[in-house]
């Protein structure tokens, strides 16, 4: 009997685990969604700011030219 019940505590704590792991799995899935959504924003960002520095260059040279 005492077999009986060490095994279902077992598969009893085997199935918490599964669902804790189920759970950070999804917060690890989560957390590279947001930062690979930040990472492609600060490559837009970058790139709108190399545009704003070609275009005040190309405004300068205008203005000495």
């Amino acid at each position: 009997m005492h077999l009986i019940s060490l095994v279902a505590q077992l598969v009893s704590d085997a199935e918490r685990l599964q669902h804790q792991y189920e759970f950070l799995s999804y917060g690890l899935t989560a957390a590279w969604v947001i930062l690979v959504i930040y990472v492609l924003m600060l490559v837009a960002r970058e790139r709108k700011l190399k545009r704003e520095i070609a275009s005040l260059r190309a405004m300068l040279e205008e203005k000495k030219g």
